[in-house]
């Protein structure tokens, strides 16, 4: 996000624009678009599509940090338990920018919440998914069971009818699935992270 109000602030600066200005041309408030320059608030994704268009410039623009080709945005639905999973609401998000070289169609992000997969990822940590991705043995997945979603490692037994949802901290438990049982279970595959202290 630092990258981003670098970006809009020397690109307000080159085409003199000052914050009221900006907040004009997007339809928001003076406060709110010095935010987004000042880097304490992000805009939503269709607040960055006005402003790339309004500023006639490329997504890139807005998030290269010069040692990237670029940037894609890919939405964060919300929080995942790293622990006993819970439900969250998964509808809302805002756009986080990811390396276009790691982007994929139907990606997404969710704020890992707990402590379950530490030391791999940790509370606070922004985690990438990729629901069309081959999931092997032993990777991580962020899953959704029965409306309550997690991040934990993945395993299937030889014979396929078992399931395994395992936290790396031993702390926690691990939850078993017995693939004849009635449940609605959904998996992405975890592709990379942002650290929270990042």
């Amino acid at each position: 996000m630092d990258t981003f109000a670098k970006n809009l602030r020397r690109i307000m600066d080159n085409k003199k624009l000052t914050g009221e200005k900006l907040g004009e041309l997007v339809g928001v408030t003076k406060a709110t678009a010095i935010h987004w320059s000042n880097g304490t608030r992000f805009p939503k994704e269709n607040h960055i599509r006005d402003i790339v268009k309004v500023l006639n410039i490329k997504y890139d623009d807005l998030f290269s940090t010069g040692n990237e080709i670029g940037m894609k945005l890919i939405p964060l639905i919300g929080k995942s338990s790293c622990g006993i999973p819970k439900e969250y609401d998964l509808n809302g998000y805002e756009p986080i920018p990811i390396p276009e070289k790691m982007y994929r169609d139907g990606m997404y992000a969710v704020e890992a919440d707990g402590e379950s997969m530490y030391p791999k990822i940790n509370h606070g940590d922004i985690v990438f998914c990729n629901p069309t991705q081959i999931i092997d043995n032993g990777k991580i997945v962020h899953y959704c069971l029965n409306g309550e979603s997690g991040i934990k490692k993945y395993k299937i037994n030889e014979a396929g009818t078992i399931i395994s949802l395992i936290p790396l901290n031993p702390n926690f438990e691990i939850i078993t699935i017995h693939c004849d049982e009635l449940v609605d279970l959904k998996m992405a595959k975890v592709v990379g992270k942002i650290d929270n202290d990042f």
